[in-house]
């Protein structure tokens, strides 16, 4: 029996450590890691690129959504499934413009889990009957009427800044990456948070996945 290997990536650490334990009594599941962080799920991705990779929304240092988009350049072989207690429609298609193949809620049931991680290993997607409904029409507005770019309203360093924060770097890592200081990265992130009109890094973060566009400064 071909085995599929699993990565999980969720910031608390009993919940992920139960999902590992209840994944690997499937005889065709393994072997499962575990990352509790978006940083940590990068580093264990480039050691051992896994087939399907089970994703929270929201990491202790940045999105899934952002690791999604990750995976998708750095491992194009690994399928993503969502496993996250959030329930915007945005993030569920941000999530799937990302690349997930599929979006399930924490209360799921696991038996319901482990079929969608064979599903999904096998070329196919899993969406709930309501989300779908709600999921396509939305889809087809933003393939018709793109939004304008959030983003316009950013300097091209804070967009440098957003992209970095994006990618899952800390401000110290920033800020070497950019050869600016703490208080430079601090000041520039806030500035970006107030002018995007968000409430927090991780609101600003969305924002830039939704866009698409951001910038890396090489």
């Amino acid at each position: 029996m071909l085995n599929i290997s699993v990565l999980v990536v969720d910031d608390h650490p009993v919940f992920a450590d139960a999902l590992k334990a209840r994944l690997s009594a499937e005889p065709d599941l393994g072997p499962i890691s575990v990352a509790y962080s978006a940083a940590e799920a990068d580093a264990t991705s480039a050691r051992h690129p896994v087939d399907v990779a089970i994703l929270d929304f929201r990491l202790v240092d940045g999105t899934g959504v952002a690791l999604a988009e990750r995976l998708r350049r750095t491992a194009p072989g690994t399928r993503v499934v969502m496993l996250t207690a959030v329930e915007s429609i945005e993030s569920v298609i941000d999530a799937l413009v990302a690349g997930a193949r599929a979006w399930l809620p924490k209360t799921v049931d696991t038996a319901h889990l482990v079929q969608v991680i064979r599903g999904v290993h096998a070329g196919g997607a899993w969406l709930s009957p309501g989300l779908l409904g709600k999921v396509i029409p939305l889809l087809l507005t933003r393939a018709l009427f793109p939004p304008p770019d959030p983003l316009a309203v950013l300097t091209q360093r804070e967009r440098e800044v957003l992209g970095c924060m994006v990618e899952g770097l800390s401000r110290p890592e920033i800020a070497a990456h950019l050869n600016m200081s703490g208080n430079t990265v601090r000041t520039h992130t806030q500035n970006l948070i107030g002018k995007l009109g968000a409430h927090s890094s991780l609101e600003a973060m969305t924002l830039a996945m939704r866009s698409g566009r951001f910038a890396i400064s090489e």
